[in-house]
């Protein structure tokens, strides 16, 4: 299905991305021209201009087809909907700077300090940030999917937890445990050190017939 999602999507990515880069390009050119500079001034607004607008209208195209997967992997619709957010909101602030490059505005120191941030705030919360991308990873490979009775072992976990997948999360899976209590486990320690049995259901027909075999 995931593949509907991305082909219905391409034919309108496609020409927002080409519009959007063709935007960009008329705005530098403008910038780099000789001659009046009201004009270049102008040209480069309104390259910039055509830019933000594609630029945005690819980043909703692009993370509605993220979040129409993500939901088709039976990953949770919250999940879906956190992700699309914050895919968006990553998007915008990329947007916001690479306008104000081509407006002319020095965006190095803003980006050098962010940079300087993002360290300080990576240290701090290294597990939240990887337990944040290793949910990234989860959504790619898909290991299990909500509603799946799954078993999982791990030193790391304190050993084994089996019960029903209930939400997988950014930063932890939720699973319904057979005792009826549920448990938060972090993406990150399933992702790198747990073995994961996927109980498959049986087929129909052994369901059908189990009544009749017992009558």
């Amino acid at each position: 299905m995931h593949k509907h999602i991305w082909r219905r999507a391409s034919f309108r990515l496609v020409p927002y991305g080409v519009l959007s880069i063709a935007g960009a390009t008329i705005s530098l050119v403008a910038n780099n021209a000789h001659g009046s500079t009201l004009d270049r001034r102008l040209v480069a607004a309104l390259g910039m201009l055509l830019f933000v607008i594609f630029a945005v209208a690819f980043l909703h195209v692009l993370s509605s087809a993220i979040h129409g997967m993500i939901a088709s992997h039976r990953l949770g619709a919250g999940r879906a909907a956190a992700m699309q957010f914050i895919l968006r909101a990553f998007g915008y602030i990329v947007i916001l700077l690479i306008a104000l490059e081509l407006l002319g505005v020095p965006v190095g120191r803003l980006i050098l300090g962010g940079a300087a941030l993002g360290i300080v705030l990576g240290v701090a919360a290294q597990q939240a940030l990887a337990n944040f991308f290793a949910s990234f990873v989860l959504v790619i490979s898909h290991p299990f999917m909500v509603g799946q009775h799954v078993t999982l072992n791990s030193g790391a976990l304190g050993g084994e937890y089996a019960g029903t997948v209930a939400e997988v999360g950014l930063t932890h899976t939720r699973l319904k445990l057979e005792d009826g209590t549920s448990a938060l486990l972090p993406n990150a320690t399933l992702l790198s050190g747990a073995a994961i049995s996927v109980q498959k259901p049986k087929p129909a027909s052994e369901t059908s017939d189990q009544p009749k075999a017992n009558s």
